[in-house]
This record gives structure tokens, C-alpha cells and sequence, in this order.
């Protein structure tokens, strides 16, 4: 069987369904449809499967569809600002509210969710990775930076383990000194 493409699937799922007008109950069908084909990599945006319609000529009530949201909005509403921190007081606020987060989702069997919350940690590691990196940050900076991505690091690595790790790292002499400096 020939794998199909999210726009094949658009029109296919327009076509099954014998939508006329497309509207944003429609729009949420295909939506659906994209998801149950292809997983969490299948969402699409409702201005996307619009486009993919109107490049068709299939008609789109558009007033509609711009009042719709993402499918996705919810989570990363879930996690803004999660992803960067200046301080380590406020990485462990982060940490803790992303794996508050990972926890429910893992307990309600939410793939999508969980995937988001691995994601800003990541994007969090990330992001302090470059300014521990940076060569217009002070050294206190970077040391505090570089210190924050081995936190994300720990815990992308071992959720379970990391409030343990953290409370022993807090007791090293080199992250004391750090937390003094600050």
C-alpha cells in the first residue's frame, strides 16, 4: 500500500466524509482523521488544511477557521517560558512544573504531552548550553548557564532520579561556591 501524504489525506478525509462547505466542524473531522493516520506528527494546523482545500477550489468558510486554535496551543501554553532561566532558582521552578507536567501525561497515557515536556527541557538544555557558551556573558554567568543545562541533562536522562541528584548536588562544595557567587 502506498503511504500517503497529510495533504492526500486532507482531500481523502474531505472526500470519505462528502463535506461540502468547510467549516470549522470540518476542519476538526480532518484534524481527527490526520492524527488517527499519522500520530502526533500529523497535526496540522487549521490555516494548513485550509490552504490545502482552497488550493483545490473546495470551499472554506475562512471566518471560521481563523477563530480556531492549533491543536497544540494548549500545551505550549502549558510550557511558555519554561525554556529559559537565569538563575538556578529559576531552573528548578522550571524542572519541577515540566516534570509535574511529564508525570500527569505519562499517567494519562498523553504521547503528545509528553512529548512537549521532553521537548522544553531540551530546548531549556539547549538554551543554556549557548549563553554557558556565550562570550559576551561574565564567567559567574556562564558557570550559573553551564550548571543549568547539567540539571536539564540529569533530568532528561532519569526524571525519577533527579529531585535525589539535585539535592546532592546542592551539598557539593563547587555548587555551593556557586550559589554564594550569586
Amino acid at each position: 500500500m502506498k503511504s500517503r501524504t497529510k495533504r492526500e489525506m486532507v482531500l481523502e478525509i474531505y472526500d470519505r466524509e462528502a463535506m461540502g462547505e468547510v467549516t470549522a466542524n470540518e476542519i476538526e473531522v480532518i484534524q481527527r482523521g490526520l492524527l488517527d493516520a499519522f500520530g502526533d506528527g500529523g497535526a496540522m494546523s487549521p490555516a494548513e488544511i485550509s490552504r490545502v482545500l482552497l488550493d483545490e477550489d473546495l470551499p472554506v468558510r475562512l471566518d471560521q477557521v481563523f477563530r480556531m486554535g492549533h491543536p497544540f496551543d494548549s500545551y505550549e501554553e502549558l510550557f511558555a517560558g519554561l525554556a529559559f532561566a537565569k538563575s538556578t532558582v529559576e531552573a528548578e521552578e522550571s524542572i519541577r512544573i515540566i516534570d509535574r507536567h511529564h508525570r500527569r501525561f505519562i499517567g494519562t497515557g498523553d504521547r503528545t504531552g509528553i512529548r512537549f515536556a521532553r521537548q522544553t527541557a531540551q530546548r531549556a538544555r539547549q538554551n543554556a548550553l549557548t549563553l554557558g557558551n556565550s562570550t559576551t556573558r561574565s564567567e559567574r554567568e556562564k558557570r550559573i548557564q553551564l550548571e543549568i543545562a547539567q540539571w536539564f541533562s540529569i533530568w532528561l536522562q532519569t526524571p525519577d532520579l533527579f529531585q535525589t541528584w539535585l539535592e546532592l548536588r546542592k551539598r557539593r562544595p563547587e555548587y555551593r561556591q556557586l550559589a554564594e557567587d550569586s
